[in-house]
């Protein structure tokens, strides 16, 4: 018992030092894949993940916005310079037939279509549109 109380404290010490020895950000960059570039952090385009995708009606599926330097690579964005998430259905004049939740305040968004068609999910930052494009069937 004693030895297996030892295993499992040497075990969380070890955890717990290689995580504060490489620093959280680093593992969590390293499990995602991307790193961010901190020495040319100028805004080139945006894009919206996933860039198109078909789902089903009632099916949720979380948005998120992405911003690149003109090296294609990740910078870092400022959640102030950060407007909004809308969508727009094919019919207009058929009105909401989605939820978007949250619209401000985040760079990811959850969505949900609530009729077959296609929508548009854009997101604005910093003076700039982007949008994904979602068929439903």
């Amino acid at each position: 018992m004693k030895k297996r109380n030892s295993l499992i404290f040497i075990t969380i010490t070890f955890v717990i030092t290689a995580i504060i020895i490489s620093g959280c950000g680093s593992i969590i960059s390293d499990i995602t894949g991307e790193k961010y570039d901190e020495e040319n952090t100028e805004l080139s385009y945006l894009k919206i993940f996933p860039a198109k995708i078909d789902m089903k009606v009632n099916q949720s599926k979380v948005f998120e916005i992405k911003a690149y330097n003109s090296e294609n690579k990740l910078i870092t964005m400022d959640i102030a310079k950060f407007e909004k998430w809308v969508a727009m259905y094919a019919c207009a004049a058929c009105g909401i037939v989605w939820d978007i939740y949250p619209i401000t305040g985040s760079f990811q968004t959850k969505f949900t279509p609530h009729k077959i068609g296609r929508y548009t999910v854009s997101a604005k930052y910093d003076g700039i549109w982007v949008q994904s494009i979602v068929y439903v069937d």
